[in-house]
């Protein structure tokens, strides 16, 4: 009896610990020095396929920044360059986190605006991962976010097309005799 207890006792404070370590996981932190994670990303060159077939993307480093690392992202050689920043804390010497900045665009007060600014983040978050984690980039990550972000502000977005959709309706029917 007491052999199972101590057993039971164990078991479950193996499973508390795990729990904890796992619950307090930060996938955006990185034993790497603060330098080692700006020279990564500097040097860093992803080269993807687009969807569509023709052309390719391509997300780079284009140097340090005050925060961490500026990086540009073209969805092909005609599409204009993208930018965002890597900013990177240092947590201690060897540990840094790393996230992506890509800012506030003009219009990202309204529902629309916001799903825009939000989905510029999510190639440039997992660029910033496969190069930190050393593994390829995973395009079916990125387009899991980016589904989250649009389906996060539909409902805004619906509101938003509607009350335009008065408005035009309202404008109409002003403007004729």
């Amino acid at each position: 009896m007491a052999a199972k207890l101590v057993f039971l006792v164990g078991v479950m404070g193996l499973g508390g610990y795990v729990y904890h370590k796992a619950s307090n996981y930060d996938p955006n932190v990185f034993a790497y020095s603060k330098s080692q994670v700006e020279d990564m990303l500097v040097t860093a060159r992803t080269t993807i396929p687009r969807r569509d077939g023709d052309g390719k993307i391509q997300i780079w480093g284009t140097g340090r920044s005050a925060k961490g690392v500026s990086l540009a992202m073209q969805y092909s050689s005609t599409a204009p360059v993208l930018s965002c920043e890597a900013v990177i804390t240092e947590i201690d010497p060897k540990q840094s986190r790393v996230v992506p900045d890509c800012g506030h665009q003009a219009g990202g007060d309204s529902a629309i605006g916001r799903t825009q600014d939000q989905l510029r983040v999510p190639m440039f978050e997992e660029h910033i991962l496969a190069t930190l984690n050393k593994r390829d980039f995973d395009r079916s990550r990125a387009q899991q976010k980016e589904t989250a972000v649009v389906l996060g502000n539909m409902g805004g977005m619906q509101r938003e097309a509607l009350k335009r959709s008065d408005e035009t309706q309202r404008m109409i029917a002003e403007s004729k005799p």
